[in-house]
């Protein structure tokens, strides 16, 4: 399993990518900033996009994709259309206030209905899709829409990424069940002093995440990466994730790439 990082922060600035990850060269976790990061050729091999939620920093760039996509498309090439797969409220969400042809096309209808751009698939929690060789499976966590982390599972390997959460339990109870977890990417969006803003918004701080870990049952043992943190506070939170101390965890960059 191979999960490149595209971009892995809470905010945007010059040279900060909105969250979303690339699996196995096809497979988006969220669509933050994919068409910032990968040429149009590695665009084009992007199959399907696993859509924790619908706030703007995980689906902006599902609009400048399906446009991009479809361009190649009335161009001649035939690359396959992009599924995109979340929760039924999440995918009627997108279709009422983003794909409206009022804030962007609607993609799920062009170039035709019959031959659209962009396919809708729902799934249900804890239901696992299997993709390009890949098994994925949607887990509810704690944040103010309807949002779900997912458990990624290829041969004898596990791994969870987390999307934007709270404090939550199902997550960890899924991947204390794994024979096999070789990794977990967790949010980390707020230093310790905006706990209240991190309550309020369904996300974590250094303190919280530390916390949160602990219901890990390989706490400590595993390598664990952090995500969604926000470019102005980057130092401050640096700063108290060292002191929590926690071995083999670091906060990611967009260099990364995770070999599993």
């Amino acid at each position: 399993m191979r999960i490149k990082v595209l971009g892995c922060y809470g905010g945007q600035l010059l040279g900060f990518h909105l969250t979303s990850f690339l699996v196995n060269g096809s497979i988006l976790l969220d669509a933050g900033s994919p068409t910032e990061a990968l040429t149009l050729k590695e665009q084009s091999a992007v199959n399907h996009i696993f859509l924790s939620h619908t706030h703007l920093d995980h689906i902006k760039d599902i609009a400048f994709l399906a446009d991009n996509r479809s361009l190649k498309r009335l161009s001649g090439d035939r690359s396959n259309n992009i599924v995109i797969h979340s929760l039924q409220e999440n995918l009627d969400m997108l279709k009422k206030h983003f794909l409206n042809n009022h804030i962007w096309p609607d993609f799920t209808c062009l170039p035709s209905k019959k031959d659209p751009t962009l396919s809708l698939h729902a799934i249900q929690p804890e239901e696992t899709v299997e993709v390009d060789g890949l098994k994925i499976t949607a887990i509810p966590v704690n944040h103010p829409v309807p949002c779900t982390g997912f458990l990624l599972d290829q041969g004898d390997t596990q791994f969870i990424y987390s999307a934007d959460t709270g404090p939550t339990e199902r997550l960890w109870e899924i991947a204390n069940a794994q024979p096999n977890l070789k990794g977990v990417i967790i949010d980390c969006s707020f230093p310790n002093a905006f706990q209240h803003i991190a309550d309020i918004s369904g996300h974590l701080t250094a303190k919280g995440m530390a916390q949160e870990l602990r219901k890990l049952d390989r706490f400590g043992k595993i390598p664990v990466y952090l995500y969604h943190m926000k470019p102005e506070t980057l130092n401050v939170m640096a700063a108290e994730v060292e002191a929590e101390n926690i071995p083999h965890l670091r906060m990611l960059t967009q260099v990364d790439e995770l070999l599993i």
